[in-house]
């Protein structure tokens, strides 16, 4: 990564959520692969038709208007996934159907190491604790590295993360970037030690806009493979997946 420091400046927005979340869970997690549309899609065909026997490239004018062929949204298996040109077109977002958010953790890791490019992973979901007719949601945010080679730990660079399930609890593991805020990691409230201002920050440095509409013109490919959901999997539209976390 060769990043430039941004300037200390708060994000406008209070939460960094993609279009307002109207497509969440499907853009709580966003990859990005430093590889040009064909590349990507090229790679992850291959690598899904190894994996599940076939593999079809469809190619999408539209950029994030695409994300209801998604749809219906799968546990336990990804049967689609869709790439998007950026408005780098050096970057490359990965999103997929996974009924809980996407799986690019993975994606993203292999391919960067299989290609030989840089990878990033972000995550963000806005915290909801719960009251009366409000579904709890755990928030939590996640930013992730891949480097085009190993690593102490397989080809992860950095990971940073705040994260709620039963407590508040932040992470931070690889090497330090020269764009990060170190000073924020000891602060007293652990979800302040990474906000969502500092994701926004940090995404700027590598070149990144995760959540700027505008930064995904397209074009876009949906990369489809014949994974079946087992049996009792949820398989829900984008609006059910919504309406199941209170969205």
């Amino acid at each position: 990564m060769t990043p430039t420091r941004p300037s200390r400046v708060s994000s406008p927005s209070v939460e960094a959520v993609l279009l307002d979340d109207a497509y969440a869970p499907v853009t709580s997690r966003i990859g990005f692969l430093r590889s040009p549309l064909a590349d990507v899609a090229e790679a992850l065909r291959g690598w899904r038709a190894e994996i599940h026997g076939s593999a079809a490239v469809e190619q999408v004018p539209e950029g994030l208007t695409a994300l209801t062929r998604l749809e219906p949204l799968t546990g336990g298996v990804r049967p689609r996934e869709l790439l998007v040109t950026c408005a780098d077109p050096a970057w490359t977002a990965v999103f997929d159907c996974g009924v809980q958010g996407g799986d690019q953790t993975t994606t993203v890791g292999y391919l960067a190491r299989t290609t030989m490019v840089q990878g990033v992973v972000v995550l963000s979901i806005p915290d909801r604790k719960a009251a009366p007719g409000v579904v709890e949601r755990f928030g939590g945010r996640q930013l992730e590295l891949f480097a085009p080679i190993p690593t102490d730990f397989l080809n992860y660079v950095r990971t940073i993360s705040v994260v709620r399930d039963a407590k508040w609890r932040f992470d931070a593991n690889g090497t330090v970037q020269d764009f990060e805020d170190v000073e924020a990691y000891s602060r007293r409230r652990i979800a302040d030690r990474f906000t969502p201002e500092m994701l926004v920050e940090y995404s700027a440095a590598l070149g990144l806009r995760p959540f700027d509409a505008d930064f995904y013109p397209g074009p876009s490919v949906l990369v489809t493979n014949p994974a079946v959901p087992p049996a009792g999997a949820k398989v829900l539209s984008i609006a059910d997946a919504r309406r199941s976390v209170g969205l």
